[in-house]
């Protein structure tokens, strides 16, 4: 898994590495699959423990980044599933 970890890790265009996207589309299946805790910061907590577990060799993501990267998909939530949670 570790390849994979740093497959995902590198850019697809030159700067920064990230995680970002890795951690959007997590947040995004888990919405779907309606796994999700009553709060915002306690889905980041979790999104971070999931990131560090599957992917130990990713570059680290700060809680702030992280919030920020699924904020839109945690608000749109409902929508996206379709029920009042």
């Amino acid at each position: 898994m570790a390849d994979r970890a740093v497959r995902m890790t590198k850019p697809a265009r030159p700067g920064r590495r990230t995680v970002r996207r890795l951690v959007e589309a997590e947040a995004y299946r888990r919405v779907l699959a309606g796994n999700l805790p009553a709060t915002l910061s306690e889905f980041v907590e979790q999104l971070s423990a999931w990131l560090r577990s599957d992917y130990p060799t990713a570059s680290v993501l700060p809680a702030s980044e992280l919030e920020e990267a699924i904020r839109d998909t945690w608000h749109r939530r409902h929508d996206i599933i379709g029920s009042d949670l």
